[in-house]
C-alpha cells in the first residue's frame, strides 16, 4: 500500500516540534537507515484540502505523492501520537489507515492510563481504522492486539496476546496497544520496543511482565520500515477478519494467539484482591475465562501474571 509520507517542518501547533530529515537522523541510528532509505528528501507544500495546514512538509523525493493513499504523518517530539492523531481526524486531515509516527514523545500512556516508557529508535505510532459495525465494539482491544500479534509474528519470533492486548514474545513484553474510538474511526496507539526496551527500573513497582525487545527478522528495519510492513499487514487483514468471521468466530482464533493458555496464573482484581487460576480462554464479551478451583470466573478487569 503506497503512503503519503509528510514531515511538518514546522511542526504542529500545540501538538508537535519541528522536525527534518537531518533531526530525524540524529534522534537514533535506526532512523538514520530510514531517512537514508527513503532518501533524497524535498520539501514542498503538503497536498489540499485539510492535509494543507501542515504547512510546508519534507517528502521523500521518489515518485509523486499520491492524492488517495492513506497519510503517514512523521510528527516531530509530541506529548504522545495519540493526541496529535486525535486532533488530526477531528480536523479532517487523517483518514482511515492514515497514522502518526514520532522519534519521541514525552507522555506516553496505555492501558488504564499507565505511563508508557518510550526511548530512541522504538516505534512510536498511532493508526486510524475504519470503524466497523457495533457487533464489534467490546472485542476492538482483542481485534487490534490480535492483528497486531500477527502481523508482528509475520516479521519475526511468534507473538502473543496477554489479555487484554499487551504483546509478548518469549513471555516478555515487547509492545502495547492502547485503543479509542473517535468519530468515524477507531484509534489505535501501539509502543514497540524495537531498538531496546526499559530497565526494571523504569517500569512501575506493581508490573506485571518483565519488558523485552521485538526482534524482526530482517534486522535493518527501524521504525519507519517497521511501521509500514505493520500497516501493510494489517490493512490487508483487518477488512478480511471482519468480513470473513462473526465476533464469535473471532474469539475462537484469537485463542491461538492467548498468551499462557492452560497456565497457572495469579489474579489480581480489584484492590488487595488475588487468588491463583488456571487461563482457558475468552468469553463472548471479551473477558478472561479462568478455571479457579473449579470454578469458571470470567475476568473483565484486573491483571494476571504468570505462577
Amino acid at each position: 500500500m503506497p503512503y503519503n509520507i509528510m514531515m511538518p517542518a514546522a511542526g504542529l501547533p500545540d501538538l508537535a516540534q519541528p522536525l527534518s530529515p537531518e533531526d530525524l537522523r540524529g534522534a537514533h541510528p535506526l532512523w538514520a537507515a530510514d531517512v537514508e532509505a527513503l532518501g533524497p528528501w524535498r520539501l514542498g507544500d503538503a497536498l489540499g484540502g485539510a492535509l494543507a495546514e501542515l504547512g510546508p512538509v519534507w517528502r521523500p523525493a521518489g515518485g509523486e505523492p499520491e492524492a488517495a493513499a492513506p497519510a503517514l504523518i512523521l510528527c516531530g517530539p509530541c506529548a504522545s501520537t495519540m493526541d496529535v492523531a486525535r486532533r488530526l481526524v477531528e480536523r479532517g486531515a487523517l483518514g482511515p489507515w492514515g497514522s502518526v509516527l514520532t522519534p519521541a514523545q514525552h507522555s506516553g500512556r496505555g492501558q488504564l492510563r499507565r505511563a508508557w516508557a518510550s526511548h530512541p529508535g522504538n516505534v512510536l505510532a498511532t493508526l486510524a481504522c475504519p470503524l466497523e459495525d457495533g457487533r464489534w465494539n467490546d472485542l476492538r482491544p482483542l481485534v487490534m492486539g490480535y492483528l497486531f500479534a500477527e502481523a508482528l509474528s509475520g516479521l519475526g519470533e511468534a507473538v502473543h496476546v496477554k489479555w487484554p492486548n499487551d504483546l509478548l514474545c518469549n513471555d516478555r513484553k515487547v509492545a502495547g496497544i492502547l485503543v479509542e474510538e473517535r468519530v468515524g474511526c477507531v484509534l489505535a496507539g501501539i509502543g514497540v520496543n524495537l531498538a531496546s526496551a526499559p530497565g526494571p527500573e523504569e517500569l512501575r513497582p506493581d508490573h506485571k511482565v518483565v519488558a523485552g525487545q521485538f526482534r524482526p527478522s530482517n534486522c535493518a528495519l527501524g521504525p519507519l520500515g517497521l511501521w509500514r510492513a505493520l500497516v501493510n499487514r494489517l490493512e490487508r487483514s483487518y477488512a478480511t477478519l471482519l468480513e470473513t468471521f462473526s465476533p464469535g468466530e473471532f474469539l475462537t482464533i484469537f485463542r491461538s494467539r492467548l498468551a499462557w493458555k492452560g497456565r497457572r496464573v495469579l489474579v489480581q482484581e480489584g484492590a488487595g484482591v488475588q487468588y491463583e487460576a488456571i487461563v482457558r480462554g475468552i468469553s463472548e464479551e471479551g473477558g478472561l475465562v479462568l478455571d479457579h478451583a473449579g470454578r469458571e470466573v470470567v475476568l473483565l478487569a484486573g491483571d494476571v501474571i504468570p505462577v
